[in-house]
């Protein structure tokens, strides 16, 4: 069977993904390296990351964006040893859709907020909780105490909702009853449920980090944070 040249609009959508999947690994590379040290002298951290658990982290997001613009580029004549069994898979996840943009847009937007903070705070920015030299109030930091938190959850929320559906990249090693039991049409509508619980999760995992990063900057820098504090918000300017 001769194979079918992937259509403009599948070229585009694979390369929005291309550029969703490139972002996503910048935003998950750490800027400067985790502080060395027993950990009774370092800040108290109940969710810093390690090396090792960032590398698994971007291997697995990379190696299911691979697929995800695989299957996307020859989804009008996918051929099985791509996907076993391709009719468990969403038409919505890999043509043009709201669904597709909005999570799309959701990176492309979060994801050079990010990358900014990273940039402003400079060597002071680690994924593990380290002391910082200076407590930086210019840039982001002059609206916003945290602009790299919501960010990276938002992130986080749109590569899971596109990447680990059930009829998404993982539907096509599923059997058709799992993924029918899981997704909407299914009776209990499992992935749904668990979307929004590792959103919940995710939250309170943000407002965890949050708590031990300001604990560490009033211990720092005492009345200056409590200054800084009082007249920013935490992550949107002007209301929260």
């Amino acid at each position: 069977m001769p194979l079918t040249s992937p259509n403009p609009a599948a070229l585009a959508l694979a390369s929005s993904f291309l550029l969703a999947a490139f972002l996503t690994y910048c935003c998950w590379s750490p800027p400067n390296p985790n502080p060395s040290g027993p950990n009774a002298a370092l800040p108290e951290d109940h969710f810093g990351i390690n090396h090792r658990g960032i590398q698994v982290k971007r291997f697995v997001t990379l190696s299911l964006w691979t697929l995800h613009i695989l299957v996307t580029t020859s989804y009008a004549d996918l051929p099985a040893i791509l996907c076993p069994n391709s009719n468990n898979l969403s038409r919505a996840l890999f043509t043009w859709s709201p669904y597709t943009i909005v999570a799309l847009m959701s990176i492309v937007i979060a994801a050079p907020v990010r990358l900014l903070a990273f940039r402003q705070l400079g060597e002071n920015f680690t994924f593990r909780l380290a002391k910082p030299k200076v407590l930086v109030k210019t840039g982001l930091y002059a609206y916003v105490q945290h602009p790299s938190y919501p960010t990276n959850w938002l992130i986080l929320t749109s590569n899971v909702a596109l990447l680990l559906r059930l009829d998404g990249i993982l539907g096509c090693l599923l059997p058709s009853c799992v993924v029918r039991w899981g997704m909407w049409s299914g009776g209990l509508r499992v992935w749904p449920t668990l979307l929004v619980i590792m959103g919940v999760f995710g939250l309170f995992g943000v407002g965890i980090r949050v708590k031990d990063e300001e604990a560490m900057l009033k211990r720092e820098f005492g009345r200056e944070w409590e200054e800084y504090h009082r007249k920013t918000k935490r992550f949107v300017p002007g209301i929260f």
